[in-house]
Protein backbone atom coordinates (compact mmCIF):
# COMPACT_ATOMS: atom_id res chain seq x y z
CA UNK A 1 0.00 0.00 0.00
CA UNK A 2 1.74 3.53 -1.19
CA UNK A 3 1.48 6.23 1.81
CA UNK A 4 -1.06 7.78 -1.07
CA UNK A 5 -3.73 5.39 -0.26
CA UNK A 6 -6.33 4.81 2.11
CA UNK A 7 -7.44 1.20 3.52
CA UNK A 8 -10.89 0.60 2.24
CA UNK A 9 -11.20 -0.07 6.61
CA UNK A 10 -11.12 3.79 6.94
CA UNK A 11 -13.66 4.46 3.98
CA UNK A 12 -16.36 2.56 6.04
CA UNK A 13 -18.24 3.41 8.95
CA UNK A 14 -19.44 0.72 11.45
CA UNK A 15 -21.32 0.91 14.88
CA UNK A 16 -19.47 1.91 17.89
CA UNK A 17 -19.71 -1.36 20.16
CA UNK A 18 -22.31 -0.17 23.42
CA UNK A 19 -21.97 -2.28 26.63
CA UNK A 20 -24.27 -1.07 28.66
CA UNK A 21 -25.41 -3.28 31.44
CA UNK A 22 -22.93 -5.98 33.00
CA UNK A 23 -22.83 -8.95 30.97
CA UNK A 24 -23.07 -7.26 27.48
CA UNK A 25 -20.40 -8.62 24.80
CA UNK A 26 -19.31 -8.03 21.07
CA UNK A 27 -17.56 -10.95 19.73
CA UNK A 28 -16.12 -11.86 16.10
CA UNK A 29 -13.76 -12.11 13.58
CA UNK A 30 -11.58 -8.50 13.20
CA UNK A 31 -11.25 -6.68 10.09
CA UNK A 32 -9.70 -2.99 11.21
CA UNK A 33 -7.38 -2.04 13.66
CA UNK A 34 -6.51 2.00 13.98
CA UNK A 35 -5.17 3.97 16.67
CA UNK A 36 -6.62 7.25 16.75
CA UNK A 37 -6.77 10.06 19.42
CA UNK A 38 -9.37 10.44 22.06
CA UNK A 39 -11.66 13.55 21.73
CA UNK A 40 -13.90 14.64 24.67
CA UNK A 41 -17.38 15.06 24.52
CA UNK A 42 -17.41 18.06 22.42
CA UNK A 43 -14.93 16.77 19.84
CA UNK A 44 -11.69 18.64 20.80
CA UNK A 45 -8.41 16.09 20.86
CA UNK A 46 -7.82 14.57 24.38
CA UNK A 47 -4.73 15.43 26.18
CA UNK A 48 -2.57 14.21 29.24
CA UNK A 49 -1.66 16.88 31.36
CA UNK A 50 1.84 17.43 29.91
CA UNK A 51 0.38 18.28 26.42
CA UNK A 52 0.83 14.63 25.17
CA UNK A 53 -2.14 13.20 22.99
CA UNK A 54 -4.34 10.43 24.52
CA UNK A 55 -4.57 7.54 22.24
CA UNK A 56 -6.81 4.76 21.25
CA UNK A 57 -7.60 1.55 19.76
CA UNK A 58 -10.41 1.14 17.16
CA UNK A 59 -11.00 -2.51 16.45
CA UNK A 60 -13.30 -2.92 14.35
CA UNK A 61 -15.04 -6.68 14.28
CA UNK A 62 -17.34 -8.94 12.13
CA UNK A 63 -20.21 -10.71 14.03
CA UNK A 64 -21.10 -13.34 12.95
CA UNK A 65 -24.48 -12.21 12.08
CA UNK A 66 -22.37 -9.83 9.59
CA UNK A 67 -22.69 -6.49 11.58
CA UNK A 68 -19.86 -4.52 11.95
CA UNK A 69 -18.54 -3.01 15.12
CA UNK A 70 -16.36 -0.91 16.04
CA UNK A 71 -14.39 -1.33 19.78
CA UNK A 72 -12.79 1.69 21.30
CA UNK A 73 -10.07 0.15 23.55
CA UNK A 74 -8.39 2.76 25.77
CA UNK A 75 -6.00 1.83 28.47
CA UNK A 76 -6.28 3.14 32.30
CA UNK A 77 -5.29 1.30 36.02
CA UNK A 78 -8.61 0.99 37.95
CA UNK A 79 -9.29 -1.38 40.67
CA UNK A 80 -13.06 -3.48 40.23
CA UNK A 81 -15.68 -1.73 42.67
CA UNK A 82 -17.77 -4.34 41.61
CA UNK A 83 -17.45 -7.05 39.10
CA UNK A 84 -14.43 -7.65 37.89
CA UNK A 85 -12.09 -7.15 34.84
CA UNK A 86 -9.29 -4.31 33.54
CA UNK A 87 -9.73 -1.39 31.13
CA UNK A 88 -10.25 -2.72 27.53
CA UNK A 89 -6.96 -1.86 26.05
CA UNK A 90 -5.69 -4.00 29.17
CA UNK A 91 -8.06 -6.82 28.84
CA UNK A 92 -6.94 -7.30 25.19
CA UNK A 93 -3.74 -7.40 26.29
CA UNK A 94 -4.38 -10.09 29.00
CA UNK A 95 -6.67 -12.07 26.56
CA UNK A 96 -3.41 -11.86 23.71
CA UNK A 97 -1.06 -13.10 26.32
CA UNK A 98 -3.38 -16.26 27.29
CA UNK A 99 -3.22 -17.12 23.63
CA UNK A 100 0.45 -16.56 23.69
CA UNK A 101 -0.17 -14.54 20.67
CA UNK A 102 2.53 -11.76 19.90
CA UNK A 103 -0.08 -9.00 19.27
CA UNK A 104 -4.07 -8.32 18.06
CA UNK A 105 -3.82 -9.04 14.53
CA UNK A 106 -6.51 -8.65 11.26
CA UNK A 107 -7.99 -11.86 10.78
CA UNK A 108 -8.12 -12.69 14.28
CA UNK A 109 -11.45 -13.56 16.33
CA UNK A 110 -11.72 -11.07 19.93
CA UNK A 111 -14.17 -11.39 22.29
CA UNK A 112 -14.93 -8.39 24.55
CA UNK A 113 -17.45 -8.69 27.84
CA UNK A 114 -18.35 -5.83 30.16
CA UNK A 115 -17.71 -7.55 33.27
CA UNK A 116 -17.13 -4.68 36.34
CA UNK A 117 -16.62 -0.89 37.22
CA UNK A 118 -14.42 1.31 39.17
CA UNK A 119 -14.40 4.84 40.19
CA UNK A 120 -12.62 6.72 37.91
CA UNK A 121 -11.97 9.78 39.97
CA UNK A 122 -14.20 13.03 39.68
CA UNK A 123 -17.11 11.33 40.06
CA UNK A 124 -16.74 9.23 36.90
CA UNK A 125 -17.19 5.19 37.07
CA UNK A 126 -14.98 3.31 34.47
CA UNK A 127 -16.23 0.16 32.52
CA UNK A 128 -14.38 -3.00 33.04
CA UNK A 129 -13.69 -5.19 30.61
CA UNK A 130 -12.47 -9.56 30.09
CA UNK A 131 -11.32 -10.36 26.73
CA UNK A 132 -10.50 -13.19 24.78
CA UNK A 133 -8.60 -13.92 21.79
CA UNK A 134 -8.02 -16.54 18.87
CA UNK A 135 -5.20 -15.21 16.30
CA UNK A 136 -5.60 -16.06 12.74
CA UNK A 137 -4.90 -19.38 11.45
CA UNK A 138 -1.31 -19.48 9.85
CA UNK A 139 -1.27 -19.12 5.95
CA UNK A 140 -1.47 -22.76 4.48
CA UNK A 141 1.98 -23.00 2.57
CA UNK A 142 2.76 -25.82 -0.07
CA UNK A 143 4.98 -27.98 -0.19
CA UNK A 144 8.70 -26.12 -0.61
CA UNK A 145 8.99 -24.88 -4.43
CA UNK A 146 12.30 -24.34 -4.29
CA UNK A 147 13.25 -28.00 -3.36
CA UNK A 148 12.31 -28.94 -7.00
CA UNK A 149 14.87 -31.17 -9.21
Amino acid sequence: MSMNSIPLSDLTSSNSAKFESIGDSHAGRITAINQRQQTTMDGAPSTFPDGSPRMLWAITIERSDGETVTLFAKGGRYTAESGSGESMLSAIGSAVRAAEASGVDIGGELAVQYTGKADAGAGKTAKLYTAQYRPPAPASIPADLFDKP
